[in-house]
C-alpha cells in the first residue's frame, strides 16, 4: 500500500472516530448525562488527537452545568483575582460570574478598565449593583495598554495569590477549588496551572504535552490565568511594561524561571479560553518572531542573542524559542523551603537541556535510540566521567584499532548518553562515527554541540580534523578545497591543514590563494597591492546558514561573478563563522569551478568572524577575524535579507572609511508595514545615506526607490539583473521531464502549475486559491504545487490552512522547503506567481532558463522578466480573474505552453546569463572601487542603460 493510501486510511479512520465521539456526546447531551468514560475520551482526543468545536462545547457545558453564584466568605481574600479589561464589555459579566460561582470562596475581585470605549462601565456598574456583598473593586485609568493594568491590579491586591483573568475568559467553579490547596501543600511551588479548554475560533485542549518548568525557556506551555504567589511577583519584578505587543506572560514565566520559581500543571481543563481571530494573542502571533527576539535581548543572563543569526528559521516555529540560544552556564536553584514531592522538579535547567540534547541525538540516532533515550541516559556527573571512562575508552580504542569502528560507535554511544553534555564524550562519539566511515554524521554531530555548548573546550579542533579527513574523501578537488578552507577557519593553528590546502590549492593552480595560505601559516600579512581590495560583507553565507531563498542563491551568483577571471579585485568574504559556513565554502568552490570555466577564477580569502577572533586590528565591534585581513578594504559590498546584512557590518564597526555599496534585492514595499508588522523604510532611508553605491536588480525598482527620498534619488545606482544556477540547469535538462516527474511524485498526466516561493500574504498564495477552483473546474487533472518554507507570522499558515480546508491532495500540494527545488520547475508545466510585490524573483529566472511560461501578476520587476503574450502571461492585481483564465488557457494549449517557454529559456540566455552578471559586476567595481578591474563588455539589454544612474 502506498504512504498516501495509508495515510487516507488514517484520516478515514481518525474521522469516523471523531464522529463516534460527536455523536456519543450527543446522545449524553440528550439524555442529560456525562460519563466519566466519555469525558475521557473526549478530554484525551482534544489534547492529544485533534480540535472540534462539538466536543469543546460538551466539556465546557459538562464543568458548568449545575454552576450557581456561590454567597461571600465572609472572611479576608487569600487570592486576588485581577481582570483587566479593553472594550470586552460584551464579555465582562460572563467572566465575572465565572468567579462568582467558584466552590472556593476566599477570593476578591479586582476590574481594571483600561480606557475602554465600549459599554464596561456599565457592564461593571451593573456587577457591583448585582452582588452588592461580594469582594468586587472596580478601577477606571485611561489606556495603558496590555501590560499596566495588570501590574497595577497585583498591585492594589490584598491576597497572598494571584489569579489573572482576561475578560473574556471562563473559569471552571472548581478551578480555585483545586489549585489552591496545591500552593498550600507545596512550599517549594511558586504558581500552579491547569489546562487550557480553547473555544471559540479554536477548539482543542493545550498543552498536548507533559509540563515541566524548565520547558518555559524555549516553549510556553501555560497561560496568563495560572495562580501564583504574590510573592513571585514582587521578587521578579511583576510584569515587563516593555512587553507592549504581547507574549508578556511568558516573558513573565520566564523571568520566574531564571530567579528559580517552579510550578506544576494539574492534568485537567479548568479554564476556558476564548479563541478569537482578532485577538490580543492573534495580533502577537503575526509578530511572534519579532516578539520573541524581543525575549531573548532582554534576557542576557538566559539567553546569548550572539547565536540569533545561526537560527533565525528555527525563530520562526510558533511558541519556541530555540534551545540553542540558551545559555549553557545557566544554572537555576529553585526556591522553596521544603523538599519538593518530585525529585525531578528539584534539578536545574540542564536537565531540561540534557533531555532536549538526549532527544536530538536520539533522532539523528535512530539505530540508537534506545540508548540515547534508555534509563541511564542523562544520568551521569561530571564527577563519575573519569571513572566510566576508564572502563569504556579502552574497549573503544581497541575496536577501533582493529577496524570494528561500528562496535566503537556503539560503546561510545553509551558514554555520551550517560555524559551528553560532556565534551571529552561529545568527541569520542565523533571520532568514532568518522572512522567507520559516518563523516557527515560525524561533523552533524559537531554542528549540534556548536548550538548547545560554548566553545572554550576547543569544539571547532575536532571539527576541523573530521572536515581535514572528509577532504580526502571528495572526488572533486574544487570542494576538497573549499573543505579543507573551512577546516582551516575552525582550527588556524593546525600547519597540518594549511599544508594540505596549500597543496590542494597549487593543484588546482590557484597560487595567489596558496602564497595567501602558506603566509598565513607562517604567520604573516598577505595582500595584493595590485588590485582593489573588495570585503564582501554578509550575515550568512551557503544553504546551512542561509536557507533556499533568493537571495541566498544570490549570494553565491554575486561571489562568483565577482571571482570570475583571472584579473579581478582581491576579493575577501567577511561572514560570521557559523556551524555550517566550511560545508557550504565546499559546495561553493563547486560552483565557482563549475562556472568560470575557461575564463577562470580567484579563491577569496574566507575572513569569518567570531566573538574569540583574534584578529580586531580594522575592527572595533563585538567579533574579530579568524585570519589577518591583509589591510583595508578599498570597497565594501553589503548583501542580504533586508537589513541583516547591515546590522552585521554594523557589529562589526569596521574603522577604515572607504566607498560601500548596498545591494537591494526587494523593492521599497517590502520594508514598510505593508505586509510586515514593523515598518523598516524610515530606517533604512537613513542608513542608506552611509551608502556611496546601490545595485539593484530591477530597473523599474530602482525608479521606485528614487521616488522614496530625494538623497536616493542624487545617489549612484547600478542595474545588475540575477542570474539562474545555469550549470545546474544543463545538467538537469538531460535528463527526461517524466522520469523527474516520476521521482518526484507527481501524477504523470496532470497539469503541474508550480508556484515556488515562501508561503505568505505579500507572495499572493491567498490570490491564487481563490481563483483554483475555477482552473480546477475547468481542467480537471490540473494540480497545484506549493514549494517554500511556510511563513506563520506573515500569514503563511493562515493560507495553508485554507487550501487544506477547500482542496484536497488531489488538487494542491504544500511541499515546504526542498533543496532540489529546480527539479519541481522543470518537472511542472508552468510557473505561476501571484506575488503582490517582488523586485526580480530568481524563480521566474529558473522557470525561464528551464523552458517553462511564467503566469505571473504584473508588479514591479516581473514585466523586466515575463514578455505578456510572448514568454508568459501577466495579469493586474485588480483584475485576479485573468489569473484563472491564463492558467486555463496553458493547461488547454500545450503547444502555446511550449512556445512560450522556448521564448523565455532564449529571453533568458540574451538578456540575464550569467555572463552577462559577471561583466555587470566587473563594471560595478571598476566604477565604485576607482582602481585597476579590467572594463569588461557592456550589456546589450533593451531596457536598460548599463551606466550608473
Amino acid at each position: 500500500m502506498s504512504s498516501t493510501m495509508t495515510e487516507r486510511s488514517r484520516l478515514e479512520e481518525h474521522m469516523r472516530y471523531l464522529q463516534r465521539l460527536e455523536r456519543a456526546v450527543q446522545e449524553a447531551d440528550a439524555a442529560g448525562k456525562h460519563p466519566d468514560g466519555l469525558y475521557r475520551a473526549v478530554t484525551e482526543y482534544l489534547t492529544r488527537q485533534g480540535e472540534s468545536e462539538v466536543l469543546a462545547s460538551w466539556v465546557l457545558k459538562v464543568h458548568l452545568e449545575g454552576a450557581r453564584v456561590q454567597p461571600p466568605s465572609g472572611t479576608p481574600a487569600r487570592v486576588s483575582v485581577v481582570v483587566p479589561c479593553h472594550n470586552y464589555g460584551k464579555y465582562l459579566r460572563e467572566c465575572v460570574e465565572s468567579v462568582l460561582m467558584q466552590t472556593f470562596r476566599d477570593w476578591e475581585l479586582i476590574i481594571v478598565n483600561d480606557g475602554s470605549t465600549d459599554n464596561t462601565s456599565e457592564v461593571a456598574a451593573g456587577l457591583l449593583r448585582d452582588y452588592p456583598d461580594h469582594s468586587i473593586r472596580y478601577i477606571e485609568q485611561e489606556n495603558r495598554g496590555i501590560v499596566q493594568p495588570r501590574n497595577r491590579g497585583v498591585t492594589l491586591a490584598r491576597g497572598e495569590y494571584i489569579l489573572p483573568l482576561d475578560a473574556d475568559d471562563i473559569l471552571s467553579p472548581e478551578f480555585l477549588e483545586k489549585t489552591v490547596p496545591v500552593l498550600d501543600a507545596r512550599d517549594d511551588l511558586g504558581y500552579v496551572s491547569t489546562k487550557t479548554l480553547f473555544f471559540g475560533s479554536t477548539n482543542k485542549i493545550w498543552p498536548g504535552e507533559e509540563f515541566k518548568w524548565v520547558n518555559l525557556l524555549v516553549t510556553n506551555q501555560q497561560t496568563n490565568t495560572t495562580l501564583y504567589r504574590k510573592a513571585m511577583w514582587k521578587d521578579i519584578g511583576g510584569y515587563d511594561e516593555r512587553m507592549i505587543h504581547g507574549y508578556m506572560d511568558w516573558e513573565f514565566w520566564i523571568r520566574a524561571t531564571r530567579h528559580g520559581w517552579v510550578g506544576e500543571q494539574i492534568d485537567e481543563p479548568l479554564f476556558f479560553y476564548r479563541r478569537k481571530l482578532d485577538s490580543v494573542v492573534m495580533r502577537a502571533k503575526k509578530k511572534d518572531a519579532a516578539i520573541k527576539e524581543q525575549i531573548v535581548r532582554l534576557h542576557p543572563d538566559v539567553y546569548d542573542a550572539s547565536k540569533l543569526d545561526a537560527v533565525r528559521q528555527e525563530m520562526d516555529r510558533s511558541n519556541w524559542i530555540p534551545p540553542g540560544l540558551v545559555r549553557q552556564d545557566l544554572s537555576i536553584a529553585p526556591k522553596g523551603g521544603k523538599p519538593s514531592s518530585d525529585a525531578g522538579q528539584q534539578k536545574n535547567a540542564d536537565a531540561g537541556f540534557t533531555r532536549t540534547v538526549l532527544e536530538t541525538l536520539s533522532r539523528m540516532n535512530p539505530g540508537l535510540s534506545n540508548v540515547f533515550l534508555g534509563s541511564g541516559a542523562g544520568t551521569g556527573t561530571p564527577q563519575g566521567y573519569d571513572a566510566v571512562a576508564s572502563r569504556l575508552v579502552p574497549k573503544i580504542e581497541k575496536f577501533l584499532a582493529e577496524g570494528a569502528a561500528d562496535k566503537a560507535v556503539e560503546i561510545s554511544a553509551l558514554l555520551l548518553a550517560a555524559h551528553p553534555l560532556d565534551k571529552r564524550a561529545v568527541f569520542l562519539f565523533m571520532r568514532c562515527l568518522a572512522q567507520s566511515g559516518r563523516i557527515n554524521e560525524a561533523y552533524s554531530h559537531g554542528k549540534l554541540y556548536l548550538e548547545f555548548l560554548p566553545d572554550s573546550g576547543g569544539l571547532r579542533v575536532p571539527m576541523a580534523s573530521i572536515l581535514q579527513g572528509a577532504a580526502t574523501c571528495y572526488g572533486n578537488a574544487a570542494q576538497a578545497m573549499g573543505l579543507l578552507d573551512g577546516a582551516a577557519l575552525l582550527d588556524p593553528q593546525s600547519s597540518a591543514i594549511a599544508r594540505d590546502l596549500e597543496a590542494m590549492q597549487r593543484r588546482l593552480g590557484l597560487d595567489g590563494a596558496a602564497d595567501r595560505t602558506r603566509a598565513w601559516a607562517g604567520g604573516e600579512e598577505y595582500g595584493n597591492g595590485a588590485r582593489p581590495r573588495v570585503w564582501y560583507i554578509t550575515n550568512s553565507f551557503g544553504f546551512g546558514a542561509g536557507g533556499v531563498n533568493g537571495v541566498s542563491q544570490a549570494r553565491s551568483m554575486t561571489l562568483s561573478s565577482l571571482l570570475r577571471g583571472k584579473d579581478g579585485p582581491d576579493v575577501s568574504v567577511v561572514t560570521p563563522l557559523l556551524p555550517g559556513l566550511p560545508e557550504a565554502m565546499a559546495e561553493f568552490a563547486e560552483m565557482l569551478e563549475d562556472v568560470s570555466g575557461d575564463n577562470g577564477y580567484r579563491w577569496p580569502a574566507w575572513l569569518a568572524t567570531s566573538p574569540d577572533g583574534a584578529h580586531r586590528e580594522l575592527l572595533s565591534g563585538q567579533e574579530g577575524m579568524i585570519r589577518p585581513a591583509g589591510g583595508p578594504p578599498d570597497l565594501i559590498i553589503v548583501e542580504g535579507v533586508r537589513l541583516e546584512a547591515h546590522e552585521y557590518l554594523e557589529r562589526l564597526g569596521i574603522v577604515e572609511d572607504c566607498p560601500r555599496l548596498f545591494i537591494h534585492h526587494t523593492s521599497p514595499d517590502q520594508f514598510s508595514d505593508k505586509y510586515t508588522d514593523k515598518d523598516m523604510l524610515p530606517d533604512l532611508l537613513r542608513i542608506l545615506q552611509g551608502y556611496e553605491y546601490d545595485v539593484c536588480v530591477s530597473a523599474k525598482v530602482i525608479e521606485d526607490w528614487k521616488r522614496c527620498d530625494a538623497g536616493l534619488a542624487a545617489k549612484t545606482w547600478f542595474h545588475v539583473p540575477n542570474c539562474a544556477r545555469e550549470e545546474e540547469i544543463a545538467a538537469l535538462m538531460q535528463r527526461d521531464k517524466a522520469e523527474v516527474r516520476q521521482a518526484l511524485g507527481l501524477p504523470e498526466d496532470a497539469f503541474v502549475a508550480l508556484c515556488l516561493a515562501s508561503v505568505q500574504v505579500r507572495k499572493g498564495q491567498d490570490i491564487l486559491l481563490e481563483q483554483m477552483a475555477e482552473v480546477i473546474h475547468k481542467v480537471p487533472n490540473a494540480l497545484f504545487v506549493f514549494v517554500g518554507p511556510v511563513l506563520a507570522q506573515w500569514g503563511g499558515k493562515a493560507i495553508l490552512e485554507e487550501a487544506n480546508r477547500r482542496y484536497t491532495a488531489q488538487h494542491v500540494r504544500f511541499l515546504g522547503v526542498q533543496r532540489n527545488a529546480l527539479e519541481y520547475v522543470y518537472a511542472s508545466d508552468c510557473l505561476v506567481l501571484p506575488s503582490r510585490e517582488e523586485a526580480l524573483p530568481l524563480t521566474i529566472l529558473e522557470a525561464m532558463a528551464l523552458g517553462r511560461p511564467t503566469v505571473a501578476s504584473d508588479v514591479n520587476g516581473i514585466p523586466e522578466l515575463v514578455e505578456h503574450g510572448v514568454s508568459g502571461l501577466l495579469f493586474p492585481l485588480e483584475t485576479p480573474r485573468l489569473l484563472a483564465k491564463h492558467l486555463v488557457r496553458l493547461a488547454g494549449d500545450s503547444e502555446l505552453a511550449t512556445r512560450m517557454g522556448l521564448a523565455a529559456q532564449s529571453r533568458y540566455h540574451e538578456y540575464f546569463s550569467r555572463e552577462h552578471h559577471a561583466a555587470r559586476w566587473r563594471e560595478v567595481v571598476a566604477e565604485a572601487a576607482g582602481a585597476n578591474a579590467r572594463p569588461s563588455h557592456a550589456s546589450n539589454m533593451e531596457f536598460v542603460d548599463a551606466q550608473p544612474s
